[in-house]
């Protein structure tokens, strides 16, 4: 399962690169003006930087992987590709179809299938998620309620914590026809302000999420929901001082999402638990973060 996590992560970054070298032949945009020009500069930026190398790299890793690929994981991907386009002429172009709360729609169906669902089969295996565990999932999305939900049974409790409406509005009629909301909590705060926990959880997941928030607010928060011992799992596209090539070329694409800010390091995230706990780590397949924490 880690193998297969890995493989589409490099298909991924292989495929955008591709996209992102006829983005630059169809916009010329390292030769043109564009209203957006914030933007446009990014691009700049990076396409002076590749090279044939990296495109070889790129066509090497869409041939080695595409047998591993799912269905439904590139649709963000290319949802991305078109959204680049008209971010050329205006950052808030009606046509950037990527926030959380205005197109949360398309947000349900990324997150149901593709790459997110494989990411939660996944965590559950690396945190051994099983019946009767407490799990606190941060930026929970519309699917992994249900999802979880149903692993941790009828003596766990699942809290997901989200700050897009409707995107819990979503969950919240799944866990209803699932006949699971006697044991699903779902809250509707930022993961970064300050949480009040009323019980202490096993594990506490942070999926796809480090990249939008307060990163130590965020930690903070974590390691109070599981109150001095658990475990956190970590999952990022990327983790900026593990994989950097990966890295520059998913900013400029995330940047899109609102709220973007950018990808975590492991530094950063082992110098902020340094300070608020005794813990040790582990990264699994480039792209997962196991992390226990013991503060008794």
């Amino acid at each position: 399962m880690f193998k297969k996590l890995s493989d589409i992560i490099d298909f991924v970054y292989g495929y955008m690169l591709f996209k992102a070298y006829f983005f630059n032949i169809k916009t010329n945009v390292c030769n043109m003006r564009y209203p957006n020009e914030s933007y446009a500069r990014k691009w700049r930026e990076f396409v002076r930087s590749l090279n044939v190398d990296a495109l070889n790299k790129a066509l090497k890793l869409v041939i080695e992987k595409a047998d591993t690929v799912f269905s439904g994981v590139l649709n963000i991907y290319d949802c991305f590709d078109r959204a680049s386009y008209f971010a050329l002429i205006h950052p808030d172009h009606p046509n950037i179809t990527l926030g959380f709360v205005k197109d949360a729609d398309l947000w349900d169906m990324w997150l149901t299938d593709g790459i997110y669902k494989i990411v939660r089969e996944v965590i559950a295996e690396v945190a051994d998620i099983s019946n009767g565990d407490k799990v606190a999932d941060f930026g929970c999305g519309s699917a992994s309620p249900t999802f979880y939900g149903t692993l941790v049974g009828s003596s766990g409790i699942y809290t997901g914590i989200d700050y897009s409406k409707p995107l819990l509005n979503l969950a919240y009629v799944r866990i209803k026809d699932e006949k699971i909301a006697d044991r699903v909590n779902l809250r509707r705060e930022y993961v970064d302000s300050k949480l009040v926990f009323r019980r202490s959880y096993d594990v506490v997941i942070c999926s796809s999420i480090l990249q939008y928030v307060d990163l130590k607010s965020t930690l903070t928060n974590a390691v109070n929901a599981l109150n001095g011992e658990g475990t956190i799992v970590v999952f990022s596209e990327t983790f900026s001082d593990v994989d950097p090539e990966k890295t520059k070329l998913f900013e400029l694409y995330y940047s899109l999402i609102p709220s973007f800010k950018k990808f975590p390091s492991i530094k950063e995230i082992s110098e902020i638990l340094d300070h608020i706990c005794d813990y040790r780590y582990k990264l699994i397949d480039t792209h997962l973060l196991k992390i226990e924490v013991n503060n008794r």
